[in-house]
Order: structure tokens, then sequence, then C-alpha cells
């Protein structure tokens, strides 16, 4: 029979001793869980166990922790390291109560040489330790299983730390599994707990293999704090429709202890059987189209289906193919520089920046090389490389946008609309002095437009625009769309306004009925009044005097 204890879920249970599946350290039972709970409370406070866990510290325990003397000569100087989520500290197995310790140079004793030896065996101290930091090496740098049975590593292994034994690679898949178990519970009950969080789903092609994968990763805050966890990736065995895309996502949040209703938005690309499956699944408010995505499919038609851009571009991609497959041009143009041309990936607009950006910082030297082979392609005329300057200046904040939104640790959303506003504003400013630079604008401008016309209409990108004290009203062009989200804020927060005076409200009244016989219960009365008063007279559609003034007051510079 498994045992009932809830303190179980994060051991696994031998004869007399216990490993802790988070440290890897072996733990004496002596017939109880006291020592299983002791090492919980003291290595892994973090751990949110059930409630109806219980431990309750002996005489000597409790003289232990609360000596302020205790020294520990064994513990290594903590330097940074994984979290306790991937890892937590080695449990101190020794200490001292010397007030004043003396470093000593004298030999070490025999038994403390036998306890340092004993400790790398399985199960010890030091064994639990090295073998925690390696599954964390491993998941942190998606190493493969295997890497443990390489004669490198072994090697490696075998110089620094001769007394560790490493763990088989079945030992490795068996010890990464109980982890994984226990941090998932760990994350599950944390996301229980999150009020508010995003999702962000992807659909890709593993093409070796061609398989499909639906990933699923959640945002959250923690103490103000931006977390990000992958809550899932399964493979796709069905056909991606909406209904089958529906079901995996309602699968992963229900396992993951999400409720629906705390779900503000699902971000995805434009494809319409994602699309059409979140808004099913949440609602058609909760849908938010990748703004990274969407930017790249501007460039990416631009590149792909105008003919004049596509030829141009074409026109160095064979220039640029010819040194990549010509080795006397390669050796030329090592001579007369140590950068190399860049070659273009069709589904990477920005890989065509690159190239072309690269290739007007090597035009001058490539034009010698290509009079001197040839078989080479013709070179660009005079005409066309100004173009493809030109070219490369409109392209230009479109690689910094894009940049600044894929920012992995800070929040993006804000951002979006004064991104497009700049866009904008940059294409109309330039001026080329080329027919083919008026055509690239003149491309940009039509689908830049066409793309993110309504972009200031999508409430959830508008409200974060507005409550960014870097940005707030400033950057809206469409008038009518800035109204509409500020209106929206201030039903938010008239609401959520009411609802704090209607729970202060009770509260006072309960106050009142507890004690009578206060001096001042007159007074707290005419106060319990006029909040009534307030309550009653108080328009959903006010806007709120501190929202007022915030709105009123010059934004932030991006630097402060």
């Amino acid at each position: 029979m498994p045992p009932k204890n809830p303190i179980w879920n994060y051991f696994v249970k031998s004869d007399t001793v216990a490993k802790c599946k988070i440290c890897q350290l072996n733990v004496k039972t002596s017939g109880n869980t006291t020592n299983l709970h002791f090492h919980m409370n003291r290595c892994h406070p973090d751990v949110q166990m059930e409630k109806s866990t219980v431990f309750v510290k002996t005489k000597r325990q409790i003289s232990e922790v609360d000596n302020e003397d205790i020294i520990d000569l064994d513990d290594p100087v903590s330097s940074p390291g994984p979290s306790t989520s991937i890892s937590s500290e080695t449990e101190t197995r020794s200490v001292s109560v010397l007030r004043n310790p003396i470093v000593s140079s004298k030999q070490p004793r025999i038994d403390s040489a036998f306890a340092k030896q004993k400790s790398y065996q399985d199960g010890g101290s030091k064994a639990a330790d090295v073998t925690n930091k390696l599954l964390f090496m491993i998941a942190k740098d998606n190493l493969p299983f295997r890497v443990v049975e390489k004669e490198g590593f072994k090697t490696f292994m075998n110089a620094i730390l001769p007394l560790y034994t490493v763990p088989s690679r079945r030992t490795i898949t068996h010890l990464m599994e109980e982890k994984y178990e226990v941090l998932s519970n760990m994350m599950k009950a944390k996301l229980s707990q999150v009020n508010y969080l995003s999702l962000t789903t992807d659909i890709w092609t593993e093409s070796l293999n061609m398989k499909s994968f639906l990933g699923l990763t959640a945002h959250f805050l923690v103490e103000e704090q931006h977390r990000s966890v992958t809550i899932g990736v399964v493979e796709m065995t069905e056909r991606h429709q909406s209904e089958y895309l529906k079901n995996w996502l309602l699968n992963l949040i229900d396992t993951w202890n999400i409720q629906s209703q705390n779900i503000v938005a699902v971000v995805s690309d434009n494809a319409a059987n994602i699309k059409k499956a979140i808004v099913d699944a949440f609602g058609a408010d909760k849908h938010l189209p990748c703004f990274a995505h969407t930017l790249n499919l501007v460039l990416a038609r631009i590149i792909d289906d105008d003919n004049i851009v596509k030829g141009f571009c074409a026109k160095i991609k064979n220039i640029v193919t010819y040194f990549k497959k010509s080795v006397i041009a390669a050796d030329q143009l090592r001579i007369h520089s140590n950068l190399k041309l860049i070659q273009s990936v069709e589904t990477r607009w920005n890989s065509t920046y690159n190239m072309l950006q690269r290739f007007i910082q090597l035009s001058e030297k490539i034009s010698v090389i290509i009079l001197q082979c040839p078989t080479a392609p013709p070179m660009l005329t005079a005409s066309e490389l100004q173009s493809t300057k030109e070219f490369v200046e409109l392209l230009k904040p479109f690689e910094e946008a894009t940049k600044i939104i894929c920012g992995e640790y800070y929040l993006t959303a804000s951002k979006v609309i004064p991104v497009v506003n700049i866009l904008k504003n940059t294409l109309q400013a330039f001026e080329p002095s080329t027919d083919i630079g008026h055509h690239f604008k003149k491309a940009l401008k039509d689908q830049l437009s066409k793309r993110f016309e309504t972009i200031e209409h999508v409430s959830s990108l508008a409200m974060a625009t507005i409550l960014d004290p870097r940005f707030k009203n400033i950057n809206f062009s469409d008038k009518v769309a800035c109204s509409h989200a500020i209106n929206k804020i201030t039903r938010f927060v008239n609401s959520k306004v009411t609802d704090i005076n209607h729970e202060f409200q009770s509260q006072q009244e309960n106050s009142d009925n507890n004690d009578k016989t206060n001096f001042w219960s007159y007074h707290e009365n005419l106060v319990n009044l006029n909040i009534s008063k307030q309550i009653v007279n108080q328009d959903p559609n006010q806007m709120p005097e501190d929202f007022r003034y915030y709105l009123n007051q010059p934004p932030l510079k991006m630097s402060d």
C-alpha cells in the first residue's frame, strides 16, 4: 500500500532512508516522518505542501536552530546558481559551537577523511549535491541524457571528482522524471493562486521527422516580477482543425490548474485555425495577434511577392551565392577583409536585411574581385547600389522594432502602438532619391497600413499604452480609439472603487454594532453616511480624479 502522508510526494521510500526528489539527499526515517518534515522545512522552505502536513520540532532541534553561534564549517561559500525551483542548497551536515573558529592547517582526522569519502557515495551529501547540479546542467543547457556516458565527460568528472560515480543514462532519466514531477506540482500550485495571466501558443513542424507540435507558455507576475513557464509541448496527431486545437488548449490549462476567467489574453499568430480555436475556447476579446509575427509578414510579403523587390534582392543574392561557392573569390575577399558575406534565408526577412547591409559594407571590395572573375555575375550599377542603401535605411527601423518587441525579460504590450506610430512617421519622413527607393517606400507604407490599420482599437494594447507613464495617450492617431480605451479604464477603476467602498462600509457597520459605547460612534456614523451618499451618487462613467491627474501630467522620458 503506498504511503498516505503527503510528505511522501517529495521522497522515494526505501527500508531505512528516504531519498529527496528535489535535492537527491538520503534522509533517515527511523520509522516516522519527522526527519522528512524537518528536511523540507530546513532545505526547501519555498515548497508549498498540503495543509494537512504538520511538523513539530523537538527541543533538541529547536535549540540547534535557535543557537546563533552555530557555524557550518563544511558548507562552501555560496555562489550564484539555480533557483530553488531547480535546485536547493545542500543540507548542512556538520556544525561547530566554536564562537571564534580558527582554521587549522593540521592534517585532517581519519574519521573526517572517511566521512568526506563516504559523502561521495550514493545518497551522500556531496554525491546528492553534484547529481542535483548535473540534472540542472542537462535541463538548463538542453543536453541529451547520453552526455553522462560520453568518454570526454567521464574523463572530466574523474579529474575533478575522482570519488564521485557518474550516474548512468537510465538513472539520470529516472531522476529527471522524479524532479519534473515535483517541480510541476509546485508550479501547478503556484498557477492556481495567480489571478491574472496571459498565454502564448504556437504550432510548428519539426522538418527532420515531419512532426507537428503545439506549444503553450504561461506568463504572470510574482511580487511584481515577470515569470514565464512552458506548460505544454504536445505532438499533433490529427489534422490541425480549430476544434482539435481548442480541445488541446483547454486540456492543458485544466491540467495545470489554470482558471479560464483568470486568463487575460492569449497570443498567437494570424493562422485561421489557431485563431478560431482561441476565440471558441476563451472568447474573441482575449485573442491577441502576435505583433512580431505580423511585423514579419509586412516585410516577408514585400520581399517574396513584390516583383521589383524580389528581382532586386535576387540579383544581390546571386553575387553572395557566387562568393559562397567560389573558392577563388572567397580567398580574394578574405585577403581584403575579415568580414564575410551573409546569405539570406527565405523564412526570416531580417536575414535579407543583414545580407544587404553586409553587401554595402563590402561593395567596393566585391566590385574589384568580380572584375577579376569572368564567370562571376554582374555587379550592381551605381544607381542600384544607391537603391540598396536606401532599402537598408528603410528596413533599419523595422529591424530595431523587431528587437524591441521581442524582449524576453520585460513586458512589451504597451510598446506596440508607439512602435507602429514611429514606423509610420519614419517612413513618411524618409525621402529616397531613386525610383526603386520610392517603390520600396510605397510598398512598406501600404503593407504597414494594411496590417496595422486597426491596431489602436485592440483594447488590451490601447489600455496598456495609456497606463504606461512613458506613452500615455500621445501616440494615438485615432482619437476615438483612445477615448474608448480611457472609458474602459474609467469603468474598471470605478467598479473596483465601488467594491472597496462597499466592503469598507460593511466593516464599519459591523464595528459599530460591536462597539456602540465608543465616544466617537456618532462621528463614525456620519462618516459611513457620507460614504453611502458617494456610492449612491457615483457615476460609473465619470473619470476618477487620480486618473485625470495622471493623464494631465507629462509622460516620462524613455531613460527614466
